[in-house]
């Protein structure tokens, strides 16, 4: 079901590009081959059905095979490729293992360095904005389908959305779907091309830990359906600033979507409805619009007689906070704060409507 839904989701008129899909991979590709050294910060995701799981690490590198990759978490692994062999230690168990490098899982940046090989189909899906550093970025959304996937894929792997900077060729944020599960990478540069300590790539273990085998450990997977709805703040087309808080007592719905997206644009009249229609027993809709400037939210509000808030600037930290992984995604939070129910792809209008009402009740 879910790729059925990623399909339609997916299903929108492509532009004509100067570039080509080809061609934006092999300049990425360059660019972190060519990388001397970098620091990136990932925030790693992974969508089951209703369940989350996140993780935060910083990966530093520094030439072939030289890389540390350590967790926030400080009872998570930490790795280290020193040049020959990659080295597992996790403080928990007080555990350790050597790998050579050929036989290890590979890192999120180093395999960005291979995004050009073993690609089946690729295709520009469209341009949009992406905020980097709070500024509004443009980007190539490139979906990828592999006939051989990099280790450490999740399994079952069958496309990869990346979202590409189109002047320096670096990646923001890769999704790569599949039927049972979805996985986001979120990359914020920390430091490219500066030195860094020799000694970050070197790894002596402690005295009191013992050689095993120890496997990494995933995240611990949560409900989304039931959890405390991500505050947050951002502006309308016409710059006023909307929090989430303002609105505690009330019914929300909230809606991640774009102008681009086909599924997103069927679902807006019925949003308008319910929220005309239940306005007054306290419903909120607030739209929050991905990779688009106010200018076409506000045009698209005005031709479609679209009359509840429409926010703009979502991508990437809002959608971020939802897990959010196709368009549109649909949110119902209920006057005590909490999500009651969440929509992909505007599947079933039914239900969406069916859980508003219950979440407004008698009031």
């Amino acid at each position: 079901m879910k790729s059925r839904l990623i399909a339609l989701v997916l299903a929108v008129p492509c532009l004509t590009f100067a570039a080509s899909a080809t061609d934006i991979l092999q300049h990425v590709a360059a660019v972190y081959r060519d990388l001397r050294s970098y620091e990136v910060r990932v925030t790693a995701q992974t969508v089951y059905g209703s369940d989350v799981s996140e993780r935060h690490f910083a990966e530093t590198g520094s030439g072939p095979g030289k890389y540390r990759v350590e967790f926030d978490n400080p009872n998570s692994e930490l790795r280290v490729g020193d040049g020959q062999d990659e080295w597992l230690f996790r403080p928990d168990t007080n555990e350790y293992s050597k790998t050579p490098l050929a036989a290890a899982a590979g890192t999120h940046i180093g395999a960005l360095a291979e995004i050009d090989r073993h690609v089946r189909e690729a295709s520009i899906a469209r341009e949009e904005e992406f905020l980097v550093n709070g500024k509004p970025v443009p980007i190539y959304v490139v979906n990828v389908v592999r006939d051989q996937w990099p280790r450490g894929s999740i399994e079952g792997a069958e496309h990869t959305m990346y979202r590409i900077d189109r002047e320096s060729f670096v990646v923001y944020k890769a999704i790569t779907y599949s039927p049972k599960a979805t996985e986001i990478l979120l990359y914020t540069i920390a430091r490219w091309n500066q030195p860094l300590p020799e000694a970050l790539f070197h790894f002596e273990p402690p005295a009191s830990a013992r050689a095993a085998s120890p496997a990494s450990v995933p995240a611990p997977s949560k409900p989304l359906v039931g959890a405390t709805a991500p505050d947050f703040t951002l502006p309308d087309t016409g710059g006023n600033t909307v929090h989430l808080r303002e609105f505690q007592g009330k019914v929300i719905i909230v809606d991640f979507w774009a102008t681009w997206c086909l599924p997103c644009r069927a679902l807006m009249p019925r949003l308008q409805k319910m929220y005309v229609n239940w306005e007054k027993r306290g419903l909120v809709v607030l739209g929050l619009d991905v990779g688009e400037d106010a200018g076409t939210v506000e045009k698209f509000a005005r031709e479609q007689s679209c009359s509840f808030p429409l926010l703009i600037g979502a991508e990437p930290d809002i959608a971020a906070r939802y897990f959010v992984e196709a368009y549109p995604s649909t949110f119902v939070i209920d006057r005590l704060g909490h999500i009651v129910y969440r929509d992909l792809g505007g599947a079933d209008p039914a239900k969406l409507q069916a859980a508003v009402e219950k979440a407004l009740g008698g009031h």
